[in-house]
């Protein structure tokens, strides 16, 4: 069941991501320097964020209020680092 769970979190991070960057394309960084260092600083927050299990509502508050968020951030900029990468390919 934990399995289940962590996987719609990652699922619904990506689903989110992906509509913020269809919806509001004018968010992403236009230099691919700043699109690298966006993904850059999302990976790092990613690691470094604190998750709280001592109840189930400190966990499921940490889970929606701090992890989901992050992954949020990760994903969009993974999507803007790839759609900066698409542009420098010659067509």
């Amino acid at each position: 069941m934990r399995v289940l769970f962590v996987a719609a979190v990652f699922a619904a991070a990506a689903a989110l991501a992906l509509w913020l960057d269809v919806r509001f394309p004018a968010l992403a960084p236009r230099r691919l320097s700043r699109r690298l260092a966006a993904l850059c600083v999302a990976c790092v927050v990613l690691d470094v964020m604190p998750t709280y299990g001592g109840s189930v509502g400190a966990l499921y508050g940490s889970v929606f209020g701090i992890v989901l968020p992050t992954l949020i951030a990760t994903f969009l900029a993974a999507a803007w680092t790839l759609r900066g990468l698409r542009d420098l390919l010659p067509t």
